[in-house]
C-alpha cells in the first residue's frame, strides 16, 4: 500500500475519533483529501485532536457549508515508492 494511501486512512480514523462523523476520501492521481464535517458542539479535546490531525497533511484547510463546517486535508501522492 503507497504512504499516502495509508496516511490517508489514519487521518480519516482520526477525523472520525475526534467529530463522531464520518470523513470523505477522494483520490486523484497526484493526492489524495480528507474532509470531515465539524459537529457544532465540538469539545475542546476534539478541537486539538483535529488540529493535530490537520498537522500531519501536506495542506488543509476549513470551509464554511450551508449546514455548518467542514475541515479537510490533502495528501500529496509524489513521494510515494
Amino acid at each position: 500500500m503507497c504512504i499516502a494511501k495509508t496516511k490517508a486512512k489514519a487521518l480519516a480514523a482520526l477525523f472520525a475519533a475526534a467529530t463522531g462523523c464520518t470523513p470523505r476520501t477522494e483520490e486523484t492521481r497526484d493526492r489524495i483529501r480528507v474532509e470531515v464535517e465539524l459537529p457544532t458542539d465540538l469539545g475542546e479535546q476534539a478541537r486539538r485532536t483535529v488540529l493535530m490531525t490537520l498537522s500531519n497533511a501536506d495542506r488543509y484547510g476549513h470551509d464554511r457549508t450551508r449546514d455548518g463546517a467542514v475541515v479537510w486535508a490533502e495528501l500529496d501522492r509524489g513521494r510515494d515508492t
